[in-house]
């Protein structure tokens, strides 16, 4: 028989943990709340869906760009570049506008105008939408609307 560190015998059920209190219960498996095993990583720089994280390993001044990002989006950014682009592409001696870059640019400025159209339009769709639904459930607020945009 096993004994404790004073001499003392230790019982066999104390020892292999089975007291009889918990007996019955020892047949069953008890859920676990917590994963046995938890991987998870640490991201300072948190990103969802498709939005663009600036950290000290893809700038050199991520606090700025973050900064600059809040008053102008990358997509206002690139389209003042493609403005000025577009017109200094314009001012080319006859020769140089032959350049195939330039052709290329010119298609992605075309490309972008129609996406920003169809864009339009899908958003006058959606406000015709909402304006007839506001129609139909709130008439007074809607008979509001109209006469401030009567003006």
């Amino acid at each position: 028989m096993a004994t404790d560190g004073s001499g003392n015998p230790i019982p066999d059920a104390v020892r292999e943990g089975t007291l009889w209190w918990n007996w019955p219960l020892q047949q069953w498996t008890w859920p676990t709340v917590a994963p046995q095993q938890l991987n998870q990583p640490i991201n300072p720089g948190w990103s969802f869906g498709n939005l663009v994280s600036v950290t000290n390993l893809n700038s050199s001044a991520p606090d700025i760009e973050r900064d600059v990002l809040q008053q102008h989006s990358y997509g206002r950014q690139i389209g003042r570049l493609m403005d000025a682009v577009s017109l200094l592409a314009e001012r080319l001696p006859a020769a140089a506008k032959d350049d195939p870059r330039i052709a290329a640019f010119e298609l992605l400025v075309r490309d972008v105008e129609r996406i920003k159209r169809r864009a339009k339009l899908s958003r006058l769709e959606r406000l015709g939408e909402e304006l007839d639904d506001l129609k139909r459930e709130d008439p007074r607020a809607y008979q509001k609307l109209q006469a401030r945009f009567a003006r």
